[in-house]
C-alpha cells in the first residue's frame, strides 16, 4: 500500500514539473518571457538570466525524467526524489524571497501570465516540497514503488488485486493524457504561428494607427508615476506602443517591446507605452512596463489613442519628435532607429 502511494506521488511530481516545462517552452514567446521576468523577480542580472532559465529548464526535465525513469527501474526513485525535494525547496526559497521583497511581477512559473506571486504560491510550493521530502524519506528508508512488472504480474493462483488494477489504469491514463496535451500544444502552437504568418505575410494591412510621416495629434497626459507627457515634450527618436491587458496579441508581443525598450540608449524617457483599459490586469500590466517605459494608462479611444490614431492593438511606432517614422502591429515590423 505505501509503496502504491510513493508511485501515486512520484507520478503527480512528473506532472507537475512536465506541465511547468512545457509552459515555458511551448513558444519563444512563453521562454523569453519566463527569461525576462528573472531579473525582476529573483533579482540576477540581466546578463545571466539567459543561463539561469536554461538551468531551470534543465532541472526540471533531469528532475522528471529520473521520477518517470523510476517508474520502470523503481532503484532510481530515491534519486527521483532527492532531486525534487532540492528543486521545489528551492523554488519555495526563491518564491518567498519574492513575496518579502513585495515583487509585483508575475514569475511565470508556468509559462503563462500569472498573479504576482504571494502567500498561495509559498504554501504550494511548501507542500511540493513536502510530498517530495515524505517520498525521499520512504524511499531511503527501502520503500519502492511497485514496478511495471509487479502490477503487471498475476499472482499465483489468483486474479490480480483490484489495487493494482487500478493503480496501472491510474497510470496509464496519465500517460494518455500528458500525451493528449503535448499533442493540443503542439497543434495550438502551428495554428498560432500559422495565423501570424498569414497576418504577416499581407502586402498592404490596414494601418493600425498612424503611418510614417504624419504628425501625432495634440495630447497632454500624466503618467503613472505622476509625470506629465504631452506632443510638445516629444524629442528624439520614441519607441511607442499600445498594449491591453485583455489581448493576446499584446502578451505575446510583451516580452519583445520591454526588451527593445531596455535596449533603447535613452532609456525609459525614450519609450512611451500606453495601457488601454482598466482594473487589476492593466494595473499590473502597467507595473511590468514602468521600469522600462513612460507609462500611461487610458480606457479604450482615449485621448493618447486618438491623437496616435489607434484602430487597434497592439500597435507600435517609432517616432522623430513627433512626426511618425513607422507603424505596425508586428513589432518586428518598427525599426529599431531611423537612421539608415
Amino acid at each position: 500500500m505505501i509503496g502504491a502511494l510513493l508511485l501515486v506521488a512520484q507520478l503527480a511530481l512528473v506532472g507537475i514539473l512536465g506541465w511547468a516545462l512545457v509552459g515555458k517552452v511551448r513558444g519563444r514567446a512563453a521562454f523569453a518571457a519566463f527569461r525576462a521576468s528573472l531579473p525582476r523577480t529573483v533579482g540576477v542580472p540581466a546578463a545571466r538570466a539567459g543561463a539561469l532559465a536554461v538551468a531551470v529548464l534543465a532541472a526540471e526535465a533531469f528532475t522528471a525524467g529520473t521520477l518517470l525513469a523510476a517508474v520502470a527501474l523503481p532503484a532510481l526513485a530515491p534519486a527521483g526524489f532527492a532531486l525534487a525535494t532540492g528543486l521545489f525547496a528551492a523554488f519555495t526559497v526563491a518564491v518567498a524571497g519574492m513575496v518579502r521583497r513585495g515583487v509585483r511581477e508575475p514569475c511565470h512559473c508556468f509559462g503563462v501570465a500569472e498573479s504576482p506571486p504571494g502567500p498561495a504560491h509559498v504554501l504550494r510550493n511548501l507542500l511540493l516540497t513536502a510530498v517530495a521530502l515524505g517520498g525521499a524519506a520512504l524511499a531511503f528508508g527501502g520503500v519502492r514503488p511497485p514496478s511495471l512488472s509487479t502490477l503487471t504480474a498475476e499472482p499465483s493462483g489468483a486474479d490480480m488485486a483490484p489495487s493494482s488494477v487500478l493503480l496501472l489504469v491510474v497510470t496509464v491514463l496519465c500517460l494518455v493524457n500528458t500525451t493528449v496535451l503535448l499533442v493540443v500544444l503542439a497543434q495550438l502552437r502551428r495554428q498560432s504561428t500559422l495565423l501570424k504568418v498569414s497576418i504577416e505575410g499581407v502586402e498592404n494591412p490596414e494601418p493600425i494607427m498612424l503611418t510614417a510621416g504624419a504628425t501625432v495629434g495634440d495630447f497632454t497626459a500624466t503618467t503613472v508615476d505622476g509625470t506629465s507627457v504631452s506632443r510638445a515634450g516629444l524629442r528624439g527618436e520614441t519607441l511607442v506602443g499600445f498594449l491591453s491587458p485583455s489581448c493576446p496579441a499584446c502578451a505575446e508581443s510583451l516580452p519583445g517591446f520591454v526588451a527593445r525598450a531596455e535596449a533603447i540608449p535613452g532609456g525609459r524617457e525614450q519609450t512611451l507605452a500606453v495601457v488601454l483599459g482598466t482594473g487589476e490586469a492593466a494595473t499590473q500590466l502597467c507595473e511590468r512596463l514602468a521600469p522600462v517605459a513612460q507609462v500611461i494608462n487610458e480606457p479604450e479611444r482615449g485621448p493618447v489613442a486618438r491623437a496616435f490614431g489607434v484602430d487597434g492593438y497592439p500597435a507600435f511606432g517609432l517616432l522623430s519628435g513627433d512626426t511618425v517614422v513607422a507603424s505596425h502591429f508586428v513589432l518586428d515590423r518598427v525599426p529599431v532607429t531611423s537612421v539608415p
